[in-house]
């Protein structure tokens, strides 16, 4: 269940509070499932800011939406709310065919996905390149990666973590070979390489 938390903050000498959207026992970005689940961009912290600004920032990007609708959507996605939820909750007080619009928008820009991420920092990479989390789980379904060493340890645990995130690791016959070196200058790369030409 996700939670507003309050933040005091100073704007030209005036105390404005600034709500930041967030899960209550992880700090990120409020992810749920189902299919008409919506979340936060995990690459996104949101403030909502009273009484009608919603700030989405991340490490090289600050968006700022500003209306009503944007500001109940924000609060009402940090909720925990699915899609049809959300529309039946705030037809009451907006256009359904605004609201349905703002939502485009706000997926359109990936400023809010749709599904769950499958890894909360990758889905973020991902989102931070522009790229949906749902299209990486689907890229590294369909293509196999094989991890060779040469004197240096890291194969067994970079395979292991690349499992998790949902990589295929292959012994053999991959479409993609991860070398690891402790010198990106050891000769026995050309070798390496004359092979995969």
């Amino acid at each position: 269940m996700a939670n507003i938390k309050r933040r005091i903050g100073q704007d030209k000498g005036t105390a404005a509070r600034v709500d930041l959207v967030t899960d209550a026992r992880t700090s990120s970005p409020v992810q749920r499932a189902g299919r008409d689940a919506l979340q936060f961009a995990p690459n996104f912290t949101v403030y909502v800011l009273p009484p009608d600004a919603v700030c989405l920032y991340s490490e090289h990007r600050k968006f700022f939406l500003h209306g009503e609708l944007y500001y109940a959507l924000a609060c009402a996605i940090g909720a925990g709310k699915g899609r049809g939820e959300l529309v039946r909750k705030l037809k009451h007080d907006f256009p359904a065919d605004k609201i349905q619009e703002a939502l485009k928008r706000l997926i359109d820009r990936r400023f809010v996905l749709t599904s769950r991420a499958f890894a909360e920092r990758a889905g973020a990479y991902w989102a931070s390149l522009g790229l949906s989390p749902e299209a990486a789980e689907k890229s590294f379904q369909k293509y196999r990666v094989q991890i060779q060493s040469i004197d240096v340890e890291g194969a067994y645990q970079l395979s292991a973590d690349l499992k998790e995130l949902g990589v295929q690791v292959a012994k053999r016959s991959a479409d993609l070979t991860i070398t690891l070196v402790s010198d990106y200058l050891d000769g026995r790369l050309a070798e390496v390489n004359r092979q995969h030409l």
